[in-house]
């Protein structure tokens, strides 16, 4: 098994698995279309992981926007997560960053908490002062 890394875009965010500490993060703008294809790549590639039937899995989640239409994909993929928890007895943790400020963010999280029945952590992203100069210049 090897780690996984899918550099993000504009409108996808990036994905990265590390075999060693079997953690998977995926960071960034999640602003997808319904036809895109990233959710269901990383959702596919769960079975790789499944494999490995590892003790552990961390999943950290640092969105820095996110629409509606990503919520389906990410649902699919804690679905599969949450396969993955029952058939391998895999114990499944998982971070949800939001930016300060930013509920919608954060909403989706506890939502797909809800939908999906894992535990999942929110956690008010720190900015530093340097990405609070970046936000204010773009605006």
């Amino acid at each position: 098994m090897q780690s996984l890394f899918l550099k993000g875009t504009e409108f996808t965010p990036e994905f990265n698995y590390e075999v060693e500490n079997f953690t998977i993060e995926i960071s960034g703008e999640s602003n997808i279309e319904k036809n895109n294809p990233f959710y269901i790549s990383i959702t596919e590639f769960i079975s790789t992981i499944e494999l490995a039937k590892p003790m552990r899995l961390n999943i950290e989640f640092k969105f820095s926007s996110i629409c509606r239409s990503s919520k389906r994909g990410l649902l699919f993929f804690l679905l599969r997560l949450k396969e993955l928890q029952v058939h391998c007895k895999t114990d499944i943790r998982i971070n949800w960053h939001y930016p300060p400020k930013n509920s919608l963010v954060k909403i989706i999280g506890e939502d797909l908490e809800y939908m999906v029945m894992i535990p999942i952590n929110t956690i008010e992203s720190v900015i530093t002062e340097v990405q609070e100069e970046e936000l204010v210049t773009a605006l």
